[in-house]
């Protein structure tokens, strides 16, 4: 297995097909109109006052932020005199994100609001560098070992409920849309040493967790990897904070992301997409922020990590420990 299995030139999943999430849509008709829009030589503010409305109303639509209102997408549309592939594209991208989110019908009310637009976007990725620092990552958790940690965070009123239930439920279902689609991404999980000793449930769930990686760690789209304790790169305050996660959604797709989880909020930084103009003036704040927690990851990766062939070692020696 190679220690590096990002695919650097893999094209993305089809933009309008039919496992386009809603996420996916709504980001994907911002850039298709924005692209269309700097086709046309418009800027923003002179395409606004042509539709009157406002400048930051379509930089809303463009970036993806909010839902689109049909009538600004039929006038913007209009106004750049798409022809009628462009104009295909965009409705079929505009009916996709009026339809719900998979996980909407059963799973809303105990879904996090911060973790909605991870969720419906994680399963168009073509590769996913993960990084979890106390626990075993979410997509990688057996149901046992998801119920010891779900637990914890609930009322012991609720143990038994429905609660409970839903929450496995849906864990499994991510899991399922991820790592089993017919193409699934390739996977850089970097897990801190230390979730090779620290205790959720009994020796047998322990055993059972740490043997379901090292069954995973031998797939050819799977690379696990364990940030050493005496790494000093995994020292950094924002490396200790919370989960973070790359993805990347291939040539032609959606821009690079990286998620950043704290304690009960997210960050969403997203590659920068940047018109001619925009290249000529510094990078903003939040640019910055994307290309900060994208070379902390890196470094965690190349500097901190256990090579996979030693990382299995790890694995072997603590399914050996609970056993």
């Amino acid at each position: 297995m190679s220690s590096d299995p990002i695919p650097i030139i893999r094209p993305a999943r089809p933009a309008a097909g039919p496992d386009t999430t809603t996420t996916a849509a709504v980001i994907m008709l911002g850039l298709t109109l924005r692209n269309l829009r700097e086709q046309a030589g418009l800027k923003q503010a002179q395409l606004a006052k042509l539709i009157h409305i406002s400048t930051p109303t379509i930089s809303r639509l463009e970036t993806g932020e909010g839902t689109p209102q049909r009538r600004t997408v039929e006038a913007v549309a209009k106004a750049l005199k798409v022809d009628t592939a462009a104009y295909d594209l965009i409705s079929v991208l505009f009916k996709r994100t009026e339809e719900p989110e998979w996980f909407q019908h059963r799973f809303n009310d105990i879904t996090p609001g911060y973790l909605k637009r991870l969720l419906g976007l994680e399963s168009m990725a073509i590769a996913l560098t993960l990084y979890d620092v106390r626990l075993v990552s979410g997509l990688l958790q057996i149901p046992e070992y998801a119920a010891c940690v779900i637990r914890t965070g609930l009322h012991l009123s609720e143990w038994d409920g429905p609660e409970m239930e839903l929450r496995l439920a849906q864990r499994v279902e991510r899991q399922e849309r991820v790592l089993g689609h017919a193409d699934p991404p390739q996977c850089i999980v970097l897990q801190d040493e230390s979730v090779l000793r620290r205790r959720v449930g009994p020796d047998e769930v322990m055993r059972a967790q740490m043997v379901h990686m090292r069954e995973l760690a031998d797939q050819p789209n799977v690379a696990i990897r364990f940030v050493l304790l005496d790494g000093m790169i995994a020292g950094n305050e924002a490396s200790m904070a919370g989960s973070m996660a790359r993805l990347q959604f291939g040539r032609g797709g959606l821009p690079d992301m990286v998620y950043a989880e704290g304690y009960g909020k997210a960050d969403y930084l997203s590659k920068p997409v940047r018109s001619p103009e925009e290249r000529a003036r510094p990078w903003s704040q939040k640019d910055n922020d994307y290309e900060r927690h994208l070379q902390l990851l890196l470094r965690i990766q190349g500097e901190a990590c256990a090579s996979p062939a030693r990382s299995r070692h790890m694995l072997d020696e603590a399914i050996r420990r609970f056993s």
